[in-house]
This record gives C-alpha cells, structure tokens and sequence, in this order.
C-alpha cells in the first residue's frame, strides 16, 4: 500500500494489486465491446451455442461485475464472472477471475496486517491512513468525505472552493491517498499555477512518500514525455502547469496512439478557466477523465457566468444547463436583486432564484471560510472528542479601508484630465473608457506613473534636460521619477505620503509587512524610497520568473526579522505564497476584481499565523477608486449570497452610484467613509494597542478610515414586500428555471454519453 508510514516499500505489492484489478477490467471492456459475431463463434465450439436471453445476461453480469470491481467489491465481481462463465465459457475470462482471486487475497492479508491502521473517514466509506487522518482538522476530514461522496454517489465532479489558506492542498492529498489505497483509481493529472509546483511537491513528500507522483514540467521534451508514459503506463499522480497543458493537451490525452482516460482531473487556482472562450479553458476540455475536481478560494470573482463556467467544466454540462438559460433564468434577477433601487418584487425574486441555484449546486459545491470554521471551533471548545486534532484558534484579523486624500498635485493633474476634450468627446460616444480610467488610477497612486510626455502635458514639473524626452522605438517612454528628490515624489501623493509615514511606525515597533501593487513602476518608486531611509526590502514581481529565487526569498523574509518590508506585485505575488512572518499588509491600489485583494491579504492570514492582523486599503476620496471600492462591495455581495457566506447581504450602493466614474467630487470627504462609519464604527473588535495605533493612523492627515471586514455583517431584511400575484409569479419563475436547467441538463448527459459510444462530440450551444 502506498502510505505515509511505509513509503515506497509496498509499492510493488500495491501494483501487482492494482495491476490486477485493472486488467481485469481492460478486459471486460474488450470482451463487452466485441464482436457479436466473434463470440457466437466462440460459444458454438465450447457449449454448442447460446441463445439470446442468456447472451443478454452473460452481458449484464459482465457490466454488473465491472462495476463491483470498480467500487472495490471484489468477492461480488469473481462471483458474477462465475456465473459468465458458466453461460459463455472462455479462457480469457477464466484468466481473468483467476486474477481477481490473487488480487483480493493480498488485500485480504493487507487487511489483516493493517486494518488497525485505517480509519473510516467521517463514516462516508472512504479509508484513510490513520497517519495522515490524524493529521487532519476536523474540516480538512469533512472536506475529504465530500470529495469522496462525489466519487461514491456518480457525481462527474464538483467544486472544493474553500477560503485561501484553509488546506485544500492537504485534503486533495489525503484523498488521493484513500483512493489509491483502496484501487479506487489508478491515475491522476494535477495542474497548477507554475509557482505552485513546489508547495504540491512538498506537501506530497511529507504527507505520502510513497506515493508515485511525477512532473510534466520543465525544459526537456524527453524527460516530460518520460514521466508521462511511466505514469499512463505503470499509474500515480502527474503534476503539470496551465502552460504545459496548453502546449501539450494532445500529448496529454492520449497514450500510444490512442486516447488516453485519467481517473481524476483536478485544476488547481481553478478560476483560471471561468471563461469558456479562453485558451486555457478550452484545452483543459480536450483532457479526457472520469472524475475532475475543481479547487479555488474565490470561485466567483466577477459575476455568476464564472459560477456557470466553473460548474460546466466540473460537471460536464450536466448540471446548470447551457449559458443563455442561465444568464436569463438565474443571473439576472439574482444581479438585479443586488442592487439598492431594486423593486421590492425584483428582490425577492432575485432572493428565490438564489435560495434555488444554491439548492442546486450544494451537492457538487463545498465552501468554508475562516471565520466560519472559527466559529465552529469557539462553538466546540472543550468538546472535542480524543484523538482529534483541533484546530488552533485563527487570530484576529482588522481590515481597514485607509481614505487618503489627493496631494495637491494629484488633485490639479486629475481635474486637468477630466476637462480634457479627448475625456469629453469619450463620455458623449459609445466607446470603451477603459484606457482613460486607467490613467485616473495611476493618477490616484502617484502622477509619475504616467509617461514623461504626459506628465508635462498635464503639467508635472520636470527635469529640463530634453534627453530624457528621446523616445527609443520599442519601448514604452521613460519616466521622470528617477531625476526627482525623495521629497517631491512623497509630496506628488497622498498615498505615499501615508505609507512612509505608517511604515516608519511599523518598523519601530518590530511588525514585518507586505505592500502590494498592481503597478511594477509604483514598486520601483518604493523600494527606491524606503532603500534611501533604511529599510531592509525584499521584493517579487513579474520579473522574477526562477521559482528557486522566488522561494528564496520567500524563506529570506519568513526567517529573518530584519527584513520589516516585501514588495509585491498583487498578480504574482498574491497567488501560491504563505508569508505569515507578516503581520501586516499594505493594498496600494484596489483592484476591480475583490478577489484578488482578498487572496492578497491571505498571503499572511491563514493557519499558521499567530500575531493580530491589520490590513490597509489605501483609497484616495472622492476618485474613480472610491467608485471602484463601491463596485467591489456590489460584487462581493452577490458572490456572498450565491455561495452561501452571507444569506442576503446587506445593499450599500445603487446602480447609477456605480456608474458615475468620470466625476472628482469634493476630496476632502468620502461619502462612503460617512456612511460606513455610521453603520459598523460600533462593532469594530480592538483592544488598548490598536486604538492607540488608530488614533496615530488619523494623526497622518487621513479623512478616516472604514472596516472593511465589517462590511457583511448586516443582513437585508427579507421581509416579503410582494403581493400575491409576485409570489405566484415567483413561484412560476423559480419552476421555470429549475425545468429548464433539468432539460438541457439531461440532454446534455445523453450528448456526453453517446460521444463515449463513438459518437460524434457535440459542444453545448450558448
């Protein structure tokens, strides 16, 4: 058996097991899918012919047999080819029985030497190693029974989206090693972000050693090919990247000229295939599996298409329908329900539609958060039974939006933006605003990120010498910062201003912290600032693309104190890194997309961390990032109420609130800050240490600052404001949806299995 305690020692018994089994199916599938001729002929040498009642229920046996075998019921599977072969007498069949008996006598004296060491995960069937199951938290252990249920009731996939930091590595490994110990399964293809590879190839090591587990990764063609053919040939798990598989998902879905079956397909940072149309998710559908596990902390980062998508790919059509359904039947009452002007029948039209997706996916879908697993153990303190491995107490986290105000020159050069003619004649037109809300978030993080040509055209003093205006073909125009004193960059912005002024403090007293960015050029400002006063720095961003100096550094900052700040980028460095040395963390600029903070922030919180955390989300008043603030709240929302972290969050924001992006209000005051302060001030959990430290943050020239980490702890009231013609309509609504996401659903299923028999391969109409 391949376990912790015993390492590769067992392996060549657990392949010849396996070997076994699996052999024995490979040729039931030979002998059920051939020839009908074939086998009269056969018959009417050895028995002088059958009829078609008893072909029939030679078939039956033969598939009921399979199915015994594949669940792992090995005495019921040579039972039922007894009884084939006594209707259909061949030697091959007769080989094979004689290979299920050898098998199931070594799993008969695997047990009597190891029962004891096997534990029933959960009681869902599933067993584990009681090594690794003693290990396990109590909601690792309820997250392998769900992966299990998914294999055991013949669902084709599902979703383990748990919140970042929560060990889904570890209950993916742990599953892993129950069904291969039980030859459950034989093969496996794992992929991953690139930067992931490491952290997978350690957890393996130290969890199951004896376990195969090879890499399709890497330079050499030879050497890929090598460790995919020894494991298509001989089984275990491959662990390959998002790049490989699409370079190579021809190569990794065939075997010796033929297609190619893994048992499991499971995608790591899974939300890199929440769009159908991308690159990436549409070779990740050529890879052929039985099973397929999807892991991700955010599963929806956008809007309710990802949730589609995702569920799509995992359950292979046959779960939510086709996209048009969806979107009109799911999507867009549940969206428009989110919205603060909505009719009082929109919301609880769009609360139904919820309550019924959720319904609806909860069988395929497993999500827990930190605070709800912390809860849970508050709940259960003293009542754990011997022998569990509790959970430590996860400590406290605060996370505050920080409201910074404009410095005067920022102010100037946005204003000066707005009343471009160019910015005019774009909010008279159709045309996408995308590139110029992306020059107002760099104005709000600092003016120098623009070009130099534009610096001046919006006004930024510069050096004089007209050197620095050559622009060199091919490459983008150089920045000015590099010819400007530390002082006039901290004074061209408010946020850097705050930054230095907060990391001085941090660093005094002993804290190690993150910065992330979403702009390089904004690091490069930083780390020249903070160099040029001290700081020890260590940074990680796009261009550091050796994973042995990204782990390094990594492991330089988690080891030595000295090192009070690492910079990163929030694409690279918010993904596939603990930093839990951190205590606190820096979001510079906001993203559109609330999930990728939110993975930025735990990158320090998560099992391990043992210091109080302080997140600070630097948003300047008044600008687009306050709009796009308000945007993620709105997003979040609807992604709470669809995954079941909040039942109906609370609607802060209106749609035409969410629309005006192109106006600086006054940037003395937040109207957001205002209105969050009312709500939330009061609940705000500190001690005597942290109101000292806000009461130094407002000594820094803010307007204020917000929790963030408050902002769903109020529930809309779901008090039912429509009459009875809008509940029968409701009603009529929700059956509607649920009929017709059924109908394609099984049409769908019926297209997926006649592609199995040989026919032709149909992709869903959206």
């Amino acid at each position: 058996m391949w376990r912790r305690s015993k390492g590769r020692e067992n392996d060549d018994e657990k392949e010849d097991v396996r070997h076994g089994k699996n052999a024995v199916e490979e040729e039931q599938d030979e002998e059920h899918d051939g020839s009908a001729s074939l086998r009269k002929s056969k018959t009417a040498k050895q028995t002088g012919g059958v009829n078609t009642k008893q072909t029939n229920q030679y078939d039956s046996y033969l598939k009921q047999a399979k199915e015994e075998s594949k669940l792992g019921n090995l005495e019921k599977s040579i039972e039922l080819l007894s009884m084939a072969n006594e209707i259909q007498y061949s030697d091959k069949l007769e080989s094979r029985i004689c290979k299920l008996e050898a098998a199931l006598s070594k799993v008969k004296l695997g047990s009597e030497n190891h029962g004891e060491e096997f534990v029933d995960v959960l009681n869902s069937g599933l067993m584990l190693h009681r090594d690794i199951y003693n290990e396990l938290f109590e909601h690792q252990k309820e997250g392998v029974a769900f992966l299990y249920s998914l294999y055991r009731d013949e669902r084709k996939g599902g979703l383990l989206a748990d919140d970042m930091g929560l060990g889904k590595t570890i209950q993916i490994i742990a599953f892993l090693s129950g069904m291969f110990d039980a030859l459950l399964i034989r093969t496996a293809l794992l992929v991953m972000p690139t930067t992931l590879i490491g952290n997978w190839l350690k957890e393996f090591a130290k969890w199951t050693p004896g376990m195969r587990v090879n890499q399709f990764h890497g330079t050499s063609k030879a050497e890929r090919t090598k460790c995919l053919e020894k494991t298509q040939r001989k089984g275990g798990i491959l662990i390959t990247t998002y790049q490989m598989l699409i370079n190579n998902w021809e190569q990794l879905s065939s075997y010796e000229g033929d297609d190619f079956v893994w048992d499991y397909f499971i995608l790591d940072e899974a939300h890199k295939i929440k769009t159908p149309s991308a690159k990436t998710t549409k070779c990740a559908r050529n890879i052929h599996s039985n099973n397929c596990i999807l892991l991700t902390g955010t599963p929806v980062q956008n809007n309710l298409q990802e949730m589609w998508a995702l569920f799509d790919f995992a359950c292979q059509g046959t779960l939510l329908g086709t996209s048009k359904t969806f979107k009109m039947e799911y999507e867009n009452p549940i969206t428009r329900a989110r919205e603060k002007d909505a009719t009082a029948g929109e919301m609880a039209l769009g609360f139904k539609m919820a309550e019924s997706l959720t319904e609806l996916i909860t069988p395929y879908f497993l999500r827990r958060t930190k605070e709800e697993i912390e809860k849970n153990r508050l709940s259960s303190s003293g009542k754990s039974a011997a022998g569990i491995n509790e959970m430590p107490s996860l400590s406290r986290k605060n996370d505050f939006i920080v409201w910074v105000h404009l410095a005067p020159a920022q102010e100037e050069i946005y204003r000066n933006f707005l009343d471009l003619d160019e910015i005019k004649e774009l909010l008279m037109t159709a045309r996408s605003p995308l590139a110029a809300l992306t020059v107002l978030k760099k104005l709000c993080d600092h003016p120098r990120l623009l070009p130099a040509r534009a610096c001046t055209q919006l006004g930024l003093e510069g050096p004089e010498d007209a050197q620095y205006d050559i622009q060199v073909p091919g490459e983008p125009e150089p920045t000015r910062f590099d010819h400007v004193a530390d002082e006039t960059l901290i004074e061209e912005s408010g946020k850097l201003a705050f930054l230095v002024g907060l990391l001085q403090r941090l660093q005094d007293e002993g804290h190690q912290t993150l910065i992330f960015s979403q702009s390089r050029v904004m690091l490069d400002i930083i780390d020249r600032i903070l160099t040029n006063q001290g700081f020890m720095i260590i940074r990680i961003d796009g261009t550091i693309t050796s994973i042995t100096e990204r782990e390094r550094r990594i492991a330089a900052f988690q080891n030595n104190k000295e090192y009070s700040v690492f910079l990163l980028t929030t694409q690279v460095g918010g993904v596939g890194i603990t930093l839990t040395a951190a205590d606190r963390v820096i979001i510079f600029d906001p993203s559109w997309n609330p999930a990728t903070d939110a993975q930025a922030v735990d990158r320090v919180y998560r099992i391990g961390q043992t210091e109080n955390v302080v997140v600070y989300r630097l948003i300047t008043c008044a600008t687009v990032e306050e709009k796009i603030y308000r945007r993620q709240v709105f997003k979040d929302s609807l992604i709470r109420q669809t995954t079941g972290d909040s039942k109906n969050p609370f609607r802060y924001f209106s749609k035409q609130e969410l629309k005006a992006l192109f106006i600086l209000d006054d940037t003395t005051t937040s109207a957001t800050q205002i209105q969050l302060q009312d709500m939330h001030s009061a609940e705000r959990k500190s001690d005597p240490e942290l109101d000292e430290h806000i009461a130094f943050l407002h000594s820094l020239e803010i307007f204020g600052i917000s929790d963030h980490d408050l902002m769903y702890t109020y529930a809309a009231e779901e008090g039912d404001g429509a009459g009875a013609e809008d509940r029968q309509y409701i009603e009529q609504r929700v059956q509607q949806a649920q009929e017709l996401v059924e109908y394609e659903s099984q049409l769908n299923e019926k297209m997926n299995e006649k592609s199995k028999h040989g026919g032709e391969v149909k992709e869903n109409e959206e």
